[in-house]
């Protein structure tokens, strides 16, 4: 008989592999053709009783090369990243108020992902480290948007996930730190905007 495991220790595992891909819920889906919500309601909904089915454990699994439950033993060896997947924490009451309000934000709504902000890339636009992004994959990008974009490394197979001012066709950093970084054109083959920054929430200082 296969070895039984609970709904918490599916979750976690799930988000150590997003993490480990450097990937939202939804892409993670997208990779593994499977349905988003297949991973989205277990993950952003304490209270959704279902499980992820066998078969699409094996297919998130299959994306990041490794056995259902198993975890990565390493990050992957890309230049520090812009920002990680959220993570539900339940350390303090300002912790479980964050927890909340992305939950509030997120649940039971397909393409759309909460994202921790790691850099100083958009500090002029008013996102800071530690700012949680809600990233919504079906809005279309407007000039000045916040967007969430890959940029794609294909000899080396490898992605990159950013988070960059948007000016038509150009996607920039807006930060008094970061002087150095040319624009990159969108040209929807090694760089692709993924969804458009519509909330961005931030802890008090010290929680």
């Amino acid at each position: 008989m296969p070895m039984q495991h609970s709904k918490d220790e599916q979750v976690a595992w799930i988000n150590a592999v997003r993490e480990y891909l450097g990937v939202s819920l939804t892409e993670l889906a997208r990779r593994a053709k499977i349905a988003p919500s297949t991973l989205q309601r277990p993950v952003n909904d304490p209270d959704y009783p279902g499980m992820i089915s066998g078969r699409s454990m094996a297919a998130v699994a299959a994306v990041a090369g490794l056995r259902p439950l198993q975890y990565p033993t390493r990050m992957r060896g890309l230049a520090e990243a812009d920002a990680s997947p959220f993570t539900y924490d339940d350390r303090n009451d300002a912790a479980d108020n964050l927890n909340r309000a992305v939950r509030e934000l997120v649940k039971g709504r397909n393409g759309r992902d909460a994202w921790v902000m790691k850099s100083y890339a958009l500090e002029l636009a008013g996102v800071m480290p530690g700012d949680v992004m809600i990233v919504d994959m079906n809005l279309t990008p407007r000039p000045r948007d916040i967007v969430c974009a890959q940029i794609y490394d294909w000899s080396g197979a490898k992605a990159e996930t950013v988070f960059r001012l948007y000016e038509a066709p150009y996607l920039l950093t807006h930060s008094m730190r970061l002087t150095g970084e040319k624009p990159v054109a969108v040209d929807g083959t090694t760089v692709i905007i993924k969804g458009v920054v519509d909330t961005v929430l931030r802890s008090r200082a010290g929680s």
